[in-house]
């Protein structure tokens, strides 16, 4: 084997790996602001307006609601984000702690879903646009 062979493609692997990290290639973008949750909405499902958004902590998970009930669900799916629209979803209970304000919401009969938000007066806000 040659040994010289093996170091230059593992060295070259490496410098491919640090291109892509540097320019952040490969898994979905963060999202930070509410308003980035309604305009990725508004981009994936047709037809959509929203009116409030909310992020989670991490930057994954985003909700985004249009009016009494109507929901957008925002879930990362490899490099890109999937949207989930609901109709008739529902705030099921929303508690304030230490790491922000957890929201579940009440999709169907049988799915729930949580999501914590770091702001507690867009939580709030959302929670009330959903719910009238």
């Amino acid at each position: 084997m040659n040994w010289w062979l093996a170091a230059g493609s593992l060295a070259a692997v490496l410098l491919l790996a640090g291109i892509a990290w540097l320019l952040k290639l490969g898994g979905t973008r963060k999202l930070e602001t509410g308003d980035d949750a309604i305009a990725l909405a508004e981009a994936l499902c047709s037809g959509f307006e929203g009116k409030a958004g909310v992020v989670s902590t991490s930057g994954e998970l985003a909700a985004a609601t249009g009016g009494s009930g109507d929901l957008v669900l925002i879930e990362p799916m490899g490099a890109r984000h999937r949207a989930r629209r609901i109709a008739g979803a529902r705030v099921a209970m929303l508690s304030d702690g230490p790491g922000g304000t957890a929201i579940t919401l009440q999709l169907s009969p049988q799915e729930m879903f949580r999501i914590t938000v770091a702001d507690r007066a867009a939580a709030r806000a959302f929670a009330q646009i959903l719910g009238d």
